[in-house]
């Protein structure tokens, strides 16, 4: 009955690759004036937007429990890899309002 409810996989997953495309897209310690940064940028914000309808679309209903280690998962990965921590506290935000927005689609 509550199996489900703690089975993270595909959450964990889903996280790692979000950090891994973040890493891939704009590394750590990136410059504000590096070339083509914008358009890096803008980039990244189609396919995390992407990747988190498939996500929605994929999975079962998506609980406190798992958004919260979502975000907590973002959050580890991305300090691990050198991101200032206001940009890591905002981009975990702006994943889970993306979570959310997609899953409130989800139910229209």
């Amino acid at each position: 009955m509550f199996g489900r409810l703690f089975n993270t996989a595909a959450v964990d997953d889903f996280a790692d690759s979000i950090v891994a495309d973040v890493k891939r897209a704009l590394p750590p310690g990136y410059a504000p004036g590096t070339k083509n940064i914008a358009e890096r940028a803008e980039k990244l914000n189609a396919l995390i937007a992407q990747r988190t309808g498939d996500f929605v679309r994929s999975s079962a209903r998506i609980g406190i429990y798992k958004k919260a280690r979502l975000a907590a998962r973002v959050r580890e990965g991305m300090s691990a890899h050198g991101y200032p921590e206001p940009f890591v506290k905002s981009f975990s935000y702006d994943l889970l309002a993306r979570l959310q927005a997609a899953s409130s689609s989800k139910k229209v």
